[in-house]
């Protein structure tokens, strides 16, 4: 079992729901979550109670090796094409410098980065720069919810990066190869389990996918619009699968 540390955790939908949709909760399992919402928080706890739950990242602390995959979605409002369009200058966006200082302080085996496709034009340079420093080596593919049976686009990029040299004489196939399929086996997965009817005027518009009952609850409808789509997350997730099946054939 791989263990996870949960960044901008939100309402969990890049870490263990996305974990969930890859099928693939026996391999990795959140220990740590950090999330300042409360409303995310009180979400969490009830999905995922007895997992700690930190409230403020630029104080969170790890140590070296403590998690095999840190995983994050920093804040997107100045990287959103629909956002104020600063970048990392904005303050909050600004936050991608505590993830990669805790990636920095823990060196995991892989880190997940999640954000809108407004990072390729507007920080993408940056966290690979950064990662970079660190060497560690970085793929990324924009994945769309349309394509995996939900009714919106809502692009995301995903970044995963790895140790230089961690799978040594084993390079991995490129994730483009593979990509195509994973798709297919998550969209199959999932097919039975379409959208509420009326969902989206439920969430008066915010095209989410997994809100339910929240009609009139603006915290609700905040974290269900910030959240990545499981679906997405479960993509990287089973990319990430197999580049930790390399590890366990180098391992033996």
């Amino acid at each position: 079992m791989k263990s996870v540390l949960s960044l901008f955790s939100g309402i969990g939908g890049l870490c263990h729901h996305g974990i969930s949709a890859a099928g693939l909760s026996h391999k990795f399992r959140v220990q740590q979550f950090v999330e300042i919402s409360p409303y995310s928080q009180s979400q969490l706890r009830h999905e995922q109670p007895g997992i700690p739950i930190h409230a403020d990242i630029t104080n969170y602390r790890c140590h070296q090796g403590q998690f095999d995959i840190i995983c994050g979605g920093f804040p997107c409002q100045g990287t959103s094409n629909s956002g104020n369009r600063l970048g990392l200058a904005d303050f909050r966006s600004a936050l991608w410098g505590e993830q990669f200082r805790i990636i920095n302080q823990c060196r995991p085996a892989i880190a997940l980065i999640e954000n809108p496709t407004g990072l390729l034009s507007r920080g993408m340079a940056t966290v690979l720069e950064d990662l970079s420093k660190i060497r560690y080596v970085c793929e990324w593919e924009t994945i769309s919810a349309y394509c995996l049976g939900l009714p919106h686009e809502r692009e995301r990029v995903f970044i995963i990066a790895y140790a230089d040299g961690l799978f040594h004489r084993q390079q991995p196939t490129s994730w483009t190869d593979q990509i195509g399929n994973q798709i297919t086996q998550v969209r199959f997965s999932h097919e039975d389990r379409s959208f509420e009817p009326g969902i989206r005027e439920v969430a008066f518009g915010i095209p989410v996918g997994v809100a339910k009952g929240i009609k009139g609850n603006y915290d609700a409808r905040r974290a269900y619009g910030l959240s990545c789509s499981p679906r997405q997350a479960a993509i990287a997730w089973k990319r990430i699968d197999y580049l930790c099946s390399l590890l366990s054939n180098h391992e033996t």
